[in-house]
């Protein structure tokens, strides 16, 4: 009988061990602090921190820095165009709640997350024009700030690499949200008003009326201003994400 106790006390003591060990691991990487390298191309420098709120969930809390950077020679734009000069921006703040699939307690494998995310676009630029009727070339100083609000889902995957370093695959994301704002246009000289008025307004009529219903164009004696109300657009969502955890 003696042995027997013995025996109980022994693995007792050993299974409270590994418990206590697990426990710790778990404990040790509840947070992991990511860089998304793919932002970059949205002119934005953008960071998550995740925390484990139990042993298959989580919340992370993502921010994206505006670079405000030239996008001339980028996406199709060169200095050949109307538009010379061009700086944007975008900052973003995204709430999410992940929910891991497995059982591990770690922040890693095939998880679920819904997110909110609010984002701010701004941008400044000017673009010269040519009135062809009259050979006269004006310019026009553009402020761009756009607003928008999303609701998404996301899948991804998540590798825990070498006990540290994660890698966050995140894959069929879909979002959508309004797009509020303003496009102001400055125009040099401001004789020219009507004449950049009556572009824009061509431009927005050849639109969708599902678009171009929710765009406003006024002007004052030296700008034209293009207002955005709640449009409504889908948007995808995937890219990696290096993060470390502790």
């Amino acid at each position: 009988m003696k042995k027997f106790l013995v025996f109980l006390v022994l693995v007792g003591w050993s299974f409270s061990g590994m418990t206590q060990g697990r426990d710790s691991l778990i404990f040790e990487r509840k947070t992991v602090v990511k860089f998304l390298p793919v932002n970059i191309f949205a002119e934005s420098y953008s960071f998550e921190i995740e925390r484990m709120i139990n042993a298959r969930n989580a919340f992370t809390l993502g921010f994206g820095i505006p670079t405000n950077q030239s996008i001339i020679g980028k996406y199709g734009m060169d200095a050949s165009s109307d538009l010379k000069e061009a700086k944007v921006g975008t900052m973003h703040i995204r709430a999410a709640y992940r929910h891991y699939t497995g059982k591990s307690g770690l922040p890693k494998g095939f998880y679920i997350e819904p997110f909110l995310k609010y984002q701010h676009i701004n941008g400044t630029g000017k673009a010269q024009f040519t009135v062809d009727q009259e050979n006269i070339t004006y310019t026009a100083d553009l402020t761009a700030k756009l607003n928008t609000l999303n609701l998404g889902f996301q899948m991804g995957v998540q590798f825990l690499i070498a006990k540290r370093v994660t890698l966050d695959f995140y894959f069929l994301g879909l979002e959508g949200g309004m797009l509020n704002g303003n496009v102001n246009a400055k125009v040099v000289p401001s004789d020219n008003v009507p004449d950049m008025r009556n572009e824009i307004e061509k431009s927005i009529n050849d639109l969708p009326s599902f678009l171009s219903s929710k765009l406003k164009v006024t002007s004052t004696s030296d700008a034209v201003n293009v207002k955005a109300s709640s449009i409504p657009y889908p948007w995808l969502r995937s890219g990696i994400s290096i993060g470390v955890a502790f």
